[in-house]
């Protein structure tokens, strides 16, 4: 969209895209994580990475917009849509618990 590839490297990639999608079995289930773009902001200053701390949010917000569009039209397995803006799932035991909980109800949904 932004014209940095041309039209054969697309293909390439896009043929590559096309490839996996018929090789590799579908998840049993796919994750959404997502966060308001300031989150992302501050989370990626806390990282520290040098290559990362220099991203526009004019391109944070093109990705976050080409996400919400591919996961729309995601249809391989079901999705569990996690909204991380306030969650700590790597320290926080409730948060953790609730994930898990969540993505157990999809699995055993799908199961039945």
């Amino acid at each position: 969209e932004q014209g940095i590839m041309n039209k054969r490297e697309f293909e390439t990639y896009y043929a590559m895209y096309q490839t996996i999608l018929n090789t590799l079995k579908a998840p049993d289930l796919m994750i959404y994580l997502k966060c308001p773009i300031r989150t992302m902001k501050k989370r990626i200053k806390q990282r520290g990475r040098p290559s990362e701390l220099d991203m526009p949010t004019s391109y944070l917000k093109k990705l976050d917009s080409l996400y919400e569009k591919w996961i729309a039209n995601y249809n391989l397995s079901p999705v569990v849509e996690v909204c991380t803006e306030k969650l700590d799932y790597i320290s926080d035991f409730i948060d953790r618990h609730d994930l898990l909980e969540k993505i157990e109800n999809v699995i055993y949904q799908k199961a039945a």
